[in-house]
């Protein structure tokens, strides 16, 4: 450890202290929350919230925590049944999972994983920690360094959303810094089986170089950081879910198909929309209306349609929701014109940052309770009495004028100033987090069994507990901007956040970086928003949006063309698949699972993929490669694509049902209308006939496909799709088992009180093997009694 402060009396104090702590202090003590040490000028703390989740928190002898903890609720328990020993050379913590033991003549800790009878990480031995003494917007703070040792060929992942094409961050620095296309939340996942949570708001910076990986954070007052064993990736994401909540359920329409643009005009010109989606049978669960309902820059943001296209909201609502069964969602920003009444409130308790913005509105401090109820009464009264359904919550990073990058959005903060709980130097990352959170605890408060969904364009750590999925920003229409996309959202959800989704076919089209400038006049165009549109299908949420050109399905051909017919497949597949993706939903929320996986996470003993940044998996079937690059002159892109090995051998073409070998790269020639899919031997997949919104009737009817080569297990989940009430008993899950070596398909019993109105499901099932493309098939009919079939 190395400790730097400029100021000769603070450290002419400080050596008072620690002298003072090393004569009489040198032993282990127990506090309210774990245990507590000191070594040199260095006082620790080590605090079990479970047999395989440690903090270790470090700051020197006589500094206090200034900073509010934001991520981690202190009213989490700590586990205090722990091994506790000191030798003369170490201090020992260990549980039955996992031994702590800090090294008191190299100031550094290691985690001993006590199954696998191994260090799985080490601190930096002398110079684990740094602080150095610092001045940032006028406070007087500590700048934190801490650092590790890395294994060799240690694979690093998650710590957000970036726009670099990187999958794997060994050998390289990323910039913790939210902006309009960059997301922050500092879990970092190691393939060596831990994670680290670093519990610091302000700039950060991650590296990765010559053997060690190192946190360095602009302002603190301790190192402060949480380390998760576990022997999967999904155990890692597990325990940090653990620590910063577990994600809520989503509304099953969230699942479906958002049709968005920047912008709709008229309440009139929504209701076209979705009358078109409905009279031409094309699948449809929501609508988007983008910004200006409220009128012209100074009436920025008024939480009122305020202009004559957007007359009688109430009856406007109620339409689309009585006559189309579609969803709205509005887009609200944490900003208001000078001309609003709320701007006017917020004006007078100096609640609003003086900071310029490139549309004349102020930032609000979301930070003060009482601007925070203003913002609620506007909204409320404004907006949500109105019957809205789902909140787009735009530019939270918060956007200021030019902060289009990390750096500029970093210096447009800071420039804003103190906000109610200190200087943004010191809480940079989590103005998204804090608004999330407040309007998830009001809507939950108004109705507490009806489920919210919240899109927004930042996030930070815990923010998956809010009921908040993510988009990518505003990313740039061109081939290489939506193969960065792919690992942007691999990390993202990594990272333990696990709804997420992109523009579809990029937000800028003609300028400002879109690559198209005929626009829809341009196939080239065409072929990269339906080869995105593809994507976009196989993501946690399936959204259309953009500015520069309209999105609907028909503005890219009629029926018969084949960009039309290409995205109308693909969501048909995508409402057909539905009870797979919510069923999984519902695993994410129990189990804390991951939607969207890179490969890493379930083939990880195959190092091919610890690189892999083109493909992932949806779910524990699906293998997704999306296509990245345009057609050649034969109408068809041929993509090289990586099958992981596994213990099930065979990967299945879900086109053509042909099986390859896992632990090969194989070239798929891939038309328009096909994007490689591939389904892993030893999984099972419910499939449902085609609805135009995912609530329109219950699902009597389902196809069961069994890919064999390995058992397999899927639990089939439903309930209502709207409220709470499972958590009540009203859901049902019927658990499916394939035994691989008698050929059986097992159905268990109906669990749960949440039944339709029918007598009996018809499953029609398909067993496919690797000997031939043509399943074997059996109808049954079930009627909530366990079932075995044979094949």
């Amino acid at each position: 450890m190395r400790f730097i402060n400029k100021n000769i009396l603070s450290f002419t104090l400080a050596l008072s202290l620690v002298m003072l702590a090393v004569s009489c202090n040198r032993q282990i003590t127990e506090t309210a929350r774990g245990y507590q040490f000191v070594e040199g000028d260095i006082q620790y703390h080590v605090e079990f919230y479970t047999p395989s989740i440690v903090r270790i928190l470090s700051l020197p002898v006589g500094d206090t925590l200034v900073t509010k903890r934001m991520i981690v609720d202190d009213a989490l328990q700590t586990v205090r049944t722990i091994g506790v020993r000191s030798t003369k050379q170490y201090h020992c913590f260990k549980s039955p999972q996992l031994e702590v033991r800090f090294d008191k003549e190299k100031g550094s800790f290691s985690f001993y994983d006590r199954k696998k009878k191994e260090v799985v990480l080490r601190e930096k031995e002398y110079d684990a920690r740094i602080f150095t003494a610092s001045n940032a917007g006028g406070e007087e703070c500590l700048t934190i360094q801490q650092q590790f040792i890395s294994a060799d060929e240690e694979g690093f992942y998650g710590l957000g959303q970036y726009q670099n094409g990187l999958m794997n961050y060994r050998n390289h620095e990323v910039i913790l810094l939210q902006s309009n296309t960059d997301i922050v939340n500092p879990l970092l996942i190691s393939t060596e089986g831990y994670g680290i949570l670093w519990d610091n708001y302000s700039s950060t910076v991650f590296s990765s170089q010559e053997g060690e990986h190192t946190f360095k954070s602009e302002v603190g007052d301790a190192s402060d950081y949480y380390f998760l064993l576990g022997s999967t990736m999904d155990e890692i994401v597990s325990a940090y879910r653990y620590l910063t909540g577990a994600v809520p359920m989503f509304p099953k329409w969230a699942f479906g198909f958002w049709q968005s643009k920047e912008r709709y005009k008229s309440f009139a010109e929504l209701e076209n929309v979705v009358n078109e989606y409905r009279t031409r049978r094309i699948p449809l669960d929501n609508i988007v209306q983008d910004w200006e309902y409220w009128g012209d820059k100074p009436n920025w943001n008024s939480l009122r349609f305020e202009t004559d296209g957007f007359k009688n909201p109430e009856q406007a609502i109620r339409n689309l929701h009585e006559k189309y069964r579609v969803q709205l969602m509005v887009s609200v920003w944490p900003g208001f014109g000078p001309e609003t009444a709320i701007y006017q409130e917020l004006s007078k308790i100096n609640a609003l940052f003086d900071e310029r913005t490139w549309a004349g509105y102020k930032v609000f401090d979301v930070y003060n309770p009482q601007a925070r109820e203003i913002f609620w009464k506007y909204l409320k009264d404004g907006l949500y009495d109105k019957g809205i359904d789902a909140w787009w919550l735009d530019a939270t990073e918060p956007s200021f004028r030019d902060g289009f990058t990390q750096l500029k959005q970093e210096e447009r903060t800071k420039s804003a100033g103190r906000n109610y709980l200190g200087t943004f130097h010191r809480y940079l990352n989590t103005y998204s987090l804090e608004l999330s959170k407040f309007l998830y605890g009001k809507f939950k408060q108004e109705y507490p069994d009806k489920r919210v969904f919240i899109l927004t364009r930042s996030a930070f750590a815990s923010q998956q507990q809010y009921a908040t999925a993510v988009w990518s920003g505003d990313v740039p229409a061109s081939w290489e901007n939506m193969h960065k996309q792919i690992s942007a959202g691999l990390n993202l959800s990594m990272s333990g956040i696990p709804y997420w989704t992109s523009d579809i076919g990029g937000f800028q089209v003609t300028q400002r970086g879109g690559e198209f400038p005929n626009g829809l006049a341009d196939d080239a165009f065409k072929e990269l928003y339906t080869r995105w549109f593809q994507f976009g299908a196989f993501s946690p949420i399936f959204r259309s949006h953009g500015t520069d050109v309209p999105r609907e399905i028909w503005q890219f051909g009629e029926p018969g063309s084949q960009y039309y017919e290409t995205q109308l497949k693909f969501i048909q597949l995508r409402y057909r698949l539905l009870p797979y993706i919510y069923s999984l939903a519902k695993k994410v929320s129990a189990t804390h699972y991951t939607l969207m996986r890179a490969l890493v996470m379930d083939f990880q003993q195959d190092k091919k993929t610890h690189h892999i940044n083109d493909a992932y998996m949806f779910g524990n079937a699906f293998l997704v490669r999306p296509v990245t690059q345009p057609m050649g002159s034969e109408k068809s892109t041929k993509v090289q694509t990586y099958l992981p090995t596994h213990n099930g051998r065979y990967w299945y073409d879900f086109w053509t049902n042909q099986a390859y070998e896992g632990g090969n790269e194989i070239t798929c020639d891939t038309p328009i209308d096909r994007m490689p899919l591939f389904i892993k031997a030893g999984s099972i997949i419910p499939m449902a006939n085609v609805k135009q919104y995912s609530l329109e009737y219950p699902d009597t009817e389902l196809e069961i496909r069994v890919y064999a080569g390995a058992d397999a297990q899927f639990i089939l989940y439903d309930d209502d799709g709207l409220t709470d009430n499972f958590n009540q008993g009203a859901f049902s899950e019927i658990v499916f088992d394939w035994n691989e070596n008698n050929k059986t398909l097992t159905i268990g019993d109906l669990k749960g009180s949440f039944q339709p109105q029918i007598q009996a499901l018809k499953f029609t099932i398909h067993v496919y093997d690797s000997d031939t493309r043509q399943p074997k098939s059996q109808i049954v009919d079930y009627k909530g009694e366990l079932m075995k079939i044979q094949f």
